[in-house]
């Protein structure tokens, strides 16, 4: 089971292009990134990866201890907008309109 006080919210950046995620291991998800630049063609973060010749740095943007995945998963897309991250392919959360909603919903 995640430990959610270890919680890191992550930016890999190349070039002029940014990504954010989430993690309570940041070392393992650095590891499975990098495993699956080369061999993941459908993810638009590893194909521009690979299309900036394989220049990416993977960082921590900040500690988010938390108690839930659904608390992290708010913190991550707040930040994701904040940054403007483009390469993500969609919202930290799906079919909800705004992290209002996903509060709402998860009684929050």
């Amino acid at each position: 089971m995640p430990d959610y006080f270890k919680s890191i919210i992550y930016t890999i950046r190349t070039r002029d292009c940014i990504y954010v995620g989430s993690t309570t291991d940041f070392r393992r998800r650095k590891w499975q990134h990098k495993s699956r630049i080369k061999t993941n063609n459908s993810k638009k973060l590893y194909k521009t990866i690979r299309d900036n010749d394989y220049e990416w740095d993977m960082k921590p943007y900040k500690q988010f201890p938390c108690e839930s995945k659904i608390q992290l998963i708010i913190e991550e897309e707040r930040v994701r907008r904040e940054l403007k991250a483009d390469i993500n392919q969609r919202k930290c959360f799906l079919n909800f309109q705004s992290i209002e909603d996903f509060k709402i919903i998860k009684g929050l």
